[in-house]
């Protein structure tokens, strides 16, 4: 035998295996999906036949039907296993519940039975309660009456009191009314004397303040007329220290003349001075203003007030003889 006979023979023998292997994966495949596993007769093409094939796929069928057949038992068991349970709990449960329903009932009686015993005992100590409460209410009506007649007393004695007291009243509000009018007159009395008094004061304040205005006044005039006389000697002085150091100008006529300011500081120092009126000669104004620094510092005066009242400025009209 060739090699090439032997290679066809060992290909025929394994291709069914390979087909049947192939059926049994598209088998479980349709099984998996849930596809009808009822056998069908397919028709075969004639002469073309493979014996082992058919066999393996019969196999397989009838196997999946008996699983299948064993499945249906077994979960119909399991479902009469469970309906027999379920059927045995609803009797125990039938049970219990008519016995919690004897239960139930006996309690109910036995709370009957007590609620008429004690709608007995209470009917009876409600009689009880009511012949008390009678017995009570006689007590209670002849207290009443007791109590109306004391009320009574009491009203009559009230009343005689009550007279008794508007009458005070009466007298107290005249006793007020009298000590009001009199308190009234007092005061209009105190009233005006006290108007009185206080236009004295008025008067007398006035007056006062007059007199002291009078007597400031002249003061004042005095102080000033005296502060007058000694700014005129102070003026003469610094007119006289000016004219000292004056410089006579070519320019300067007999008769010229010219008004200087001059700003002073306590120790007599001159800090400005300035023509505020002039001569007409610029070089004459210049020439005095240039004395008063060349003075400086000027004389003070004999008080110093004078100072004060010139606010340490001085004002002097200067004309060379």
């Amino acid at each position: 035998m060739s090699s090439a006979t032997r290679n066809k023979l060992s290909g025929d023998k394994v291709r069914p295996i390979v087909y049947a292997v192939l059926v049994h994966a598209v088998l479980i495949g349709l099984l998996v999906v849930g596809l009808d596993w009822t056998p069908k007769v397919t028709p075969q093409p004639a002469g073309n036949v493979n014996p082992v094939q058919a066999s393996v796929v019969d196999e397989t069928k009838i196997q999946a039907e008996m699983r299948r057949k064993k499945q249906e038992e077994e979960r119909k068991k399991q479902q009469e296993v469970e309906r027999q349970k379920k059927l045995e709990d609803q009797a125990k449960q039938a049970q219990k519940n008519r016995e919690d329903e004897e239960k139930r009932l006996t309690v109910l009686e036995e709370q009957r039975k007590k609620a008429t015993e004690e709608a007995a005992k209470q009917q009876q100590e409600e009689s009880a309660r009511l012949e008390k409460l009678k017995q009570d209410q006689v007590v209670m009506e002849q207290k009443r009456q007791q109590e109306e007649q004391r009320l009574a007393d009491i009203k009559q004695k009230q009343i005689a009191e009550e007279k008794r007291i508007e009458e005070q009243k009466q007298k107290e509000e005249q006793r007020l009314a009298e000590a009001e009018t009199k308190r009234k007159i007092d005061e209009e009395k105190k009233k005006k004397a006290d108007e009185e008094a206080k236009q004295r004061r008025a008067e007398e304040d006035l007056l006062k303040k007059q007199l002291e205005a009078e007597e400031q006044a002249a003061t004042a005039a005095a102080r000033e007329q005296e502060v007058k006389d000694l700014l005129a000697q102070y003026t003469a002085l610094i007119k006289q220290k000016v004219t000292r150091n004056w410089l006579r100008p070519p320019s300067a006529r007999p008769g010229m003349s010219c008004t200087v300011s001059v700003r002073l500081i306590p120790g007599g120092q001159v800090t400005e001075a300035k023509v505020i009126v002039s001569s007409g000669d610029a070089v004459f104004d210049r020439s005095v203003e240039s004395a008063v620094y060349r003075a400086s510092p000027l004389p003070l005066p004999p008080d110093p007030g004078v100072l004060d009242y010139l606010n340490g400025e001085i004002n002097f009209v200067f004309k060379p003889s």
